[in-house]
C-alpha cells in the first residue's frame, strides 16, 4: 500500500497532466521540434528545429547571433559519444523562407547569423545507424530516437518549455514515448533534459498494458522474430517486480511509466530515464528460465534506476552539462546499490529463490576479488574514471580496474548486512535509500555529496563506519566477508580452498593470446597479448588449458609463439591458482536472532 504522502503527489502529478490537455499544438513555443522519417531505409531521421521569438527572448543577449548545439553524451551513460558526428546538411532560414549564413566553430556548436531575424528555422539530418539503449536508429522495421543524439539545444532556453511534433513513416502506427501527448503524434516537453530522458520508439511494435502500484504501466514491444511467451504470467510478473521496487522507498513518483523492450539477436543493456526505460534483449529470453530471470534482471535494475540515479543520485549528476563529463566518486552507489537491489527485487517478487540470491551473490563476491584490478583501484576512482574506463575496456582493463557495478553491489550487501545485524534486525539498506529519497529529492531537491552519503549510511546504521569507507570504499582491502555474513547468519566458504590446481593466468582466442591476467604466472614470463601460439613443448594444435593439464606447480612450459612475423620461445612456469571460488550458505542451528537477521538479509 502507498503512503499518504505518495498519493498526494500522485495527485500533484495528475493536476500537471490536467494543465498539459489545456495545451494546444498550435500554442507557439520558444523552441519546437519536428521530427520526420520518409526513407527509413537510409537510416536518416530528418529533423526540424524553431526557434521563436528571438529578438524579445531575455536569456539570449547576443540578437545578432544564435549558437546551437548538440550534447556529446547521455545520461546514464558515462563516455564522451559526439552524437554530432551524425549530424548532416545542416540549414537555417528565416520564417519566410530567407536563407541565413551559419557555420560551425566547435565540434558539436553551429553559430547562424541572424540578419535581424525574429524566428529562426533549422534543417538537418541525423545519421541513425546504431541501437543501443544509448544511441539512435532507424531502418525500414521501426526508428528508435534518444534526444541527445538527434535534437539541438539552444542553452539560453535548456529549461523553457518545447513541443515535439512526430511524424512516422506511412508504413507505421504506432508511437511509444513518456512524453505527454497534447494532440496526436503532437507533445509537450517540459524542458530539455526531459527531451533527452524521454526515448521515442516508432513502427508497428505491440504494446501491453498492466497497472501496480497504483501506476498505469505501458511495454512496447519490438522485435525482430516471434515471440513466445505467457502473457498473463508475463504481465503478473512485471507487476510483482513493480511493487517489489516500490515498497523499498515505500511510494512511487510516477503517474504513469513505459517500457521500451527491444528484442533482436546480438543487442543488450538497457538505460534509465525519469517515466521510462529501453531494455534490450534477444527474442530467446523468454525460452529457458535462466534467460527469463536474466530478462527480469535488466528489467528490475532499470525500473529501481526512476528512483536511484533519476530522482536519488549523487549531486554532480544533474542539471547536467551536456558539453563535459560530469564527475561524480558515487557511480557505485548509482549503479553498485542498483545492481544489488536488483537481486533484492526479484526475490521480493517471488522471481528469484533464496538459492539465486546466495549463489548471485557469492559469483558477485569471487568475480570481484578475482579480478586483479580490484587491488589496484578504489570503486570510487573506477566511478570517476567511468569517463575513459569503463566503456573502453582493453587487454588490460581486469589488471588495472574494477567495475563500479559488480564491486559497488558486493559493497551495497556488506552494508546491509551490517545495518542489519547492527540494528538487532530493526533497520536495512532500505532505511538508507528511503532517508536519501525523502531528504536530498523531496525536500531538498538535490543530490547529496560523498560525505552525505556516508553520514546518512552510519545514521541507518547507528554508528561510525569510517574504517569500512575509508578502507572499502575509498581504498582497496579486502573486507571481512566471512565475518561480516556472520552477524546475519550466513556462512563463507570458499570451494578453491586447499586447491593445487595449475593456473597460468592466460586467455586465448582463435590460437592467439587475448588476454594475461597479473595473478597467473605467465604476466612475467615474456608472452604478450596478441602473440600468436605457435607449440608447446614441442606440440602444435594445442591450447594452454590443454597443455597445463597433468603438469604440476612449478613445470615449465617451453611457449613457441609467432609476434611480428618472428618465431619466439618463451620459457613460461606453471603457477598455482589462488582465485576464489565462494559460496554462500544459511549457517546451522542460529539463534531465534539471528535466524531473524538471515531472513531480513535474505528479503523474505
Amino acid at each position: 500500500m502507498l503512503k499518504t504522502k505518495s498519493i498526494l503527489f500522485s495527485l500533484v502529478l495528475l493536476a500537471s497532466a490536467c494543465k498539459v490537455s489545456h495545451v494546444n499544438s498550435q500554442d507557439k513555443f520558444a523552441t519546437s521540434y519536428e521530427l520526420k522519417m520518409p526513407h527509413p531505409e537510409t537510416h536518416y531521421f530528418e529533423v526540424t528545429m524553431n526557434v521563436n521569438d528571438i529578438l524579445t527572448t531575455p536569456e539570449i543577449l547576443d540578437k545578432d547571433h544564435l549558437l546551437v548545439k548538440m550534447a556529446v553524451w547521455t545520461p546514464g551513460s558515462y563516455l564522451i559519444r559526439e552524437f554530432a558526428r551524425n549530424v548532416q546538411d545542416f540549414e537555417a532560414k528565416s520564417a519566410d523562407g530567407k536563407p541565413l549564413k551559419s557555420r560551425k566553430i566547435n565540434k558539436n556548436t553551429w553559430e547562424i547569423e541572424l540578419d535581424g531575424t525574429d524566428d529562426v528555422k533549422i534543417n538537418y539530418l541525423v545519421y541513425a545507424n546504431e541501437l543501443t539503449v544509448r544511441t539512435s536508429f532507424i531502418d525500414a522495421q521501426h526508428g528508435y530516437a534518444n534526444g541527445a543524439s538527434v535534437f539541438l539545444y539552444l542553452p539560453q532556453t535548456m529549461s523553457k518549455p518545447s513541443k515535439l511534433t512526430i511524424y512516422p513513416n506511412e508504413n507505421w502506427s504506432t508511437i511509444s514515448t513518456a512524453l505527454p501527448e497534447i494532440e496526436e503524434n503532437t507533445y509537450v516537453v517540459k524542458d530539455f533534459d526531459t527531451l533527452v530522458d524521454s526515448p521515442i520508439e516508432i513502427g508497428n511494435h505491440e504494446v501491453l498494458d498492466f497497472e501496480a502500484a497504483g501506476v498505469p504501466h505501458k511495454i512496447a514491444m519490438f522485435t525482430t522474430e516471434e515471440l513466445h511467451y505467457d502473457k498473463e504470467k508475463l504481465l503478473s510478473d512485471y507487476a510483482k517486480m513493480v511493487e517489489a521496487a516500490t515498497g523499498v522507498f515505500g511510494e512511487t513518483p510516477l503517474n504513469d511509466y513505459l517500457f521500451i523492450v527491444q528484442h533482436q539477436p546480438g543487442i543488450g543493456g538497457g538505460l534509465e530515464h525519469l517515466f521510462s526505460t529501453t531494455c534490450q534483449t534477444r527474442p530467446s529470453a523468454y525460452d529457458t528460465e535462466s534467460g527469463y530471470k536474466g530478462l527480469f534482471g535488466l528489467l528490475a535494475h532499470e525500473y529501481f534506476h526512476l528512483w536511484n540515479v533519476k530522482r536519488v543520485r549523487p549531486i554532480a549528476l544533474g542539471p547536467f552539462d551536456y558539453e563535459n563529463e560530469n564527475y561524480t566518486h558515487l557511480l557505485w552507489v548509482a549503479e553498485g546499490f542498483t545492481n544489488y537491489y536488483e537481486e533484492v527485487i526479484l526475490s521480493r517478487a517471488g522471481i528469484y529463490s533464496e538459492e539465486d540470491i546466495l549463489n548471485n551473490l557469492a559469483g558477485a563476491i569471487s568475480n570481484t576479488e578475482n579480478t586483479p584490478g580490484n587491488k589496484v583501484q578504489a570503486v570510487t576512482d573506477a566511478s570517476w574514471d567511468a569517463w575513459i574506463k569503463y566503456y573502453r575496456p582493453d587487454e588490460n582493463s581486469g589488471n588495472s580496474r574494477i567495475s563500479y557495478y559488480g564491486k559497488g553491489g558486493v559493497l551495497a550487501a556488506l552494508l546491509n548486512a551490517k545495518i542489519i545485524a547492527n540494528s538487532n534486525s530493526e533497520r536495512s539498506l532500505d532505511d538508507v535509500m528511503q532517508l536519501l529519497y525523502q531528504k536530498y529529492y523531496k525536500e531538498l531537491g538535490r543530490g547529496f555529496t560523498d560525505e552525505e552519503f556516508q553520514t546518512a549510511v552510519e545514521e541507518v546504521y547507528g554508528g561510525d563506519l569510517d574504517y569500512f569507507f575509508e578502507n572499502y570504499v575509498f581504498g582497496t582491502e579486502t573486507p571481512d566477508y566471512a565475518q561480516i555474513y556472520k552477524g546475519v547468519g550466513i556462512e563463507l566458504i570458499n570451494l578453491n580452498e586447499g586447491s593445487k590446481e595449475p593456473y597460468l593466468g592466460i586467455t586465448e582466442r582463435g590460437g592467439y593470446i587475448y588476454r594475461l591476467s597479473s595473478n597467473g604466472s605467465a604476466y612475467n614470463s615474456g608472452l604478450n597479448v596478441g602473440d600468436k601460439l605457435v607449440s608447446i613443448d614441442g606440440r602444435s594444435n594445442q591450447s594452454f588449458s590443454d597443455a597445463v593439464s597433468g603438469k604440476s606447480v612449478g613445470d615449465i612450459l617451453e611457449v613457441k609463439i609467432e609476434r611480428h612475423g618472428n618465431e619466439m620461445t618463451f620459457n613460461v612456469p606453471v603457477g598455482q591458482n589462488e582465485n576464489v571460488r565462494y559460496q554462500l550458505t544459511k549457517a546451522s542451528k542460529l539463534s531465534p536472532a539471528l535466524e531473524k537477521a538471515y531472513h531480513r538479509f535474505v528479503n523474505h
